[in-house]
């Protein structure tokens, strides 16, 4: 029923961010940003700390006014529109609870700022905090829930404001792994349970991959690609965005006429002269057949191996279920090779965090 009521005939927000820059005195937080959010879906901001992530989280929410650029939300340009007056919620990463007060006030506070009835306001609290499982701790301060209760009533909170728009800024970054994992696919379901439209912030490639409906991936300020979790990961539009999501092994390849040589094994391209071959570990296989290799490391990670291997005086990052300590030979198959033209900065220099 509580579905039925939030969702019903209500058309979730469309958000259309328009070349979007933000400085501060002359430090650029943020460059010429432009994203489309469909109603409904769950997209998350990854990057590196400080790539302006959280500088376009807080413009949409209104806490920061941009130095250019327009968004618009429903298909209303909400740009210079005071935050109060937006109807976001916003999950801060510290929380931002109020200490003194319980966790039914603290998730009827926004309500009754904005002049709701109390009991009106207390009952809609009441209802989110059910939705979080925090229903029998209704009376209890914050400095008596664990960190996993008190990163819920944040969420509660922002979801009694009766907005369909949740923004979520590195919900999960405090909280030990296991919670993590357990709260982040909460915070999915919950969202789509709802009806809701989420933007959440990430460091975390594992997190974004596992969550997101949409990537937005993150650099210097930038945007540097958009698309579902399996495009950003099997057809990245970088050197950058291959290493920074899972792992990449990187090659340097020439050309000529069409041919060249990776790993000691003929390939051919419509390409001519010097590119950057990424291959996955997982695409790469360790056996009797390829290229000759020296087993370096192996560590079982779960359900597969890791190894690193030298191949040509250098080391190579392979990935298998089975155990291949006796391989001598590593090969690949042509079709799971990307190739890219060198950085203008160099390969080195463009997988870094920054610069």
């Amino acid at each position: 029923m509580l579905q039925k009521q939030r969702t019903e005939g209500v058309s979730m927000p469309d958000i259309k961010i328009h070349e979007v820059s933000k400085y501060f005195g002359k430090v650029r937080a943020l460059k010429n940003a432009s994203l489309h959010v469909k109603d409904g879906e769950y997209v998350v901001l990854l990057g590196p700390s400080g790539c302006g992530k959280t500088t376009l989280l807080k413009a949409i929410a209104g806490i920061i006014e941009p130095s250019a650029g327009k968004i618009v939300v429903g298909g209303s340009d909400i740009t210079r529109l005071p935050p109060e007056d937006r109807h976001i919620g916003f999950v801060f990463q510290n929380y931002a609870l109020f200490p003194h007060m319980s966790v039914l006030d603290n998730a009827s506070y926004g309500m009754l700022s904005r002049g709701e009835l109390p009991d009106r306001a207390r009952g809609v609290a009441t209802k989110m905090l059910e939705i979080v499982h925090l229903e029998n701790r209704l009376d209890a301060l914050p400095r008596e829930l664990s960190g996993g209760m008190q990163q819920r009533l944040a969420v509660g909170r922002a979801l009694a404001t009766g907005s369909k728009l949740l923004l979520l800024d590195e919900p999960t970054n405090a909280l030990d792994a296991y919670l993590r994992v357990e709260l982040r696919n909460e915070l999915r379901k919950m969202a789509k349970r709802l009806g809701l439209t989420a933007i959440h912030v990430t460091h975390d490639q594992e997190e974004a991959m596992a969550i997101a409906d949409k990537i937005v991936v993150m650099k210097n300020a930038t945007i540097l690609q958009v698309g579902t979790p399996s495009e950003v990961y099997d057809k990245p539009a970088s050197p950058f965005i291959a290493n920074f999501i899972g792992e990449a092994n990187f090659f340097y390849v020439v050309f000529e006429k069409g041919k060249g040589k990776l790993l000691g094994k003929a390939i051919r391209r419509k390409l001519e002269g010097e590119y950057i071959a990424v291959i996955r570990p997982e695409n790469l296989t360790l056996g009797t057949k390829g290229s000759p290799v020296k087993l370096i490391s192996k560590v079982k990670l779960g359900p597969y191996y890791r190894y690193e291997v030298l191949c040509d005086e250098r080391p190579i990052k392979v990935r298998s279920h089975r155990d291949c300590s006796k391989a001598t030979h590593v090969q690949f198959s042509p079709d799971k090779v990307l190739f890219f033209k060198e950085p203008p900065e160099g390969l080195e220099k463009s997988l870094q965090a920054t610069g």
